[in-house]
């Protein structure tokens, strides 16, 4: 790894943490998964976080050995990937949002080398390692629009998320779903965020929303929460648990949990079954891939009857008796009647 470290990219292996474990499970664990992490710095960092920390998870329980490369220069990404490839892992994890092409085209030439990665385009038929995953968490922002719309005193509700993104606009309507059987008059106000945030547009966005009634904003766009918080509006958070930042004003936040994707892959790998699939899936409740952070205090500030509904709609998820309508539609501003 002399190339990476001359590039001054961050680099953790937690290889002897793992060994040690499996030393110690040998019999439940035949063999240890060789991973490696690649994290280009312009991807959102809250995604990497989220990927990062369940195969460090993976790597403390002794299911592999896993290296790690982070910040790792735009670039440099097709290099940096090569490199990889040729360092016999037995698994390739990261997010390739901005390198869709580019890595499928390094998969073409390392067709036995296993890739997964965060993606929107499907996957090539003949790249047969090579598996993708999103963040399909709509599940969890359905419910967030559930408690949202019972604790809202106005009846006014906005929603803060990404143009041009499918898993976006997923999330925005499953909010607005659940936010209108709770109250089909609910007003939901909607704000689509093109490139980076910019603090003194968010502003007036914010203060738009305020004067409209607005209190209490889905952030779906992670880092939006920074700014609503500061306007002392009342918000539910995305992928990462915000509360302990912004106590009295972070409702809850929808959780995105890695691990069972990653389980499954390992799993397929040891079972030699490895192959080209979208495991999105597992980014669903049922397969506790996606959560509702707990409500804390605020739990007592929402009808006992929208907790019910909440906590009977979870169960009838898990249990494949009520299915989150899927919309890929760009969200729009409903105005009840």
């Amino acid at each position: 790894m002399k190339y990476l470290s001359k590039r001054e990219f961050i680099t953790g292996t937690l290889g002897l943490m793992a060994s040690t474990r499996v030393a110690r499970t040998q019999s439940i664990r035949p063999y240890e998964l060789k991973v490696a992490g690649l994290y280009p710095e312009a991807q959102q960092l809250a995604i990497s976080d989220t990927i990062h920390n369940s195969a460090i998870k993976s790597a403390i329980r002794g299911d592999i050995k896993y290296d790690f490369y982070r910040g790792v220069p735009e670039r440099e990404f097709e290099t940096i990937l090569r490199e990889i490839s040729e360092q016999d892992y037995d698994l390739i994890i990261g997010s390739i949002f901005n390198h869709e092409e580019l890595a499928r085209a390094v998969a073409l030439d390392y067709r036995s080398q296993s890739f997964l990665f965060g993606s929107y385009q499907p996957t090539p038929e003949f790249l047969t390692s090579f598996s993708i995953f999103e963040n399909y968490t709509h599940d969890a922002s359905y419910l967030a629009g559930i408690i949202a719309s019972g604790l809202s005193e106005t009846k006014v509700l906005g929603v803060f998320g990404t143009l041009y993104s499918l898993n976006s606009y997923r999330n925005l309507n499953a909010f607005t779903q659940g936010a209108k059987e709770v109250n089909s008059q609910i007003n939901i106000l909607v704000e689509l965020i093109d490139g980076a945030i910019d603090p003194a547009i968010m502003a007036e966005k914010l203060e738009f929303q305020k004067a409209f009634g607005v209190d209490l904003i889905y952030a779906e766009r992670v880092g939006v929460e920074k700014y609503s918080t500061e306007n002392e509006i009342l918000t539910i958070g995305n992928i990462h648990n915000h509360a302990k930042q912004y106590p009295d004003l972070m409702v809850s936040s929808t959780l995105w949990h890695f691990q069972p994707t990653l389980n499954v892959a390992l799993n397929r790998l040891r079972n030699n079954d490895f192959k080209a699939e979208n495991l999105r899936q597992y980014s669903g409740l049922k397969h506790g891939g996606c959560s509702l952070a707990s409500l804390g205090s605020f739990i007592n500030r929402v009808p006992p009857d929208v907790i019910e509904k909440a906590a009977r709609r979870i169960n009838e998820i898990k249990n494949e008796n009520y299915e989150v309508a899927t919309i890929e539609l760009l969200p729009v501003t409903e105005l009840g009647q």
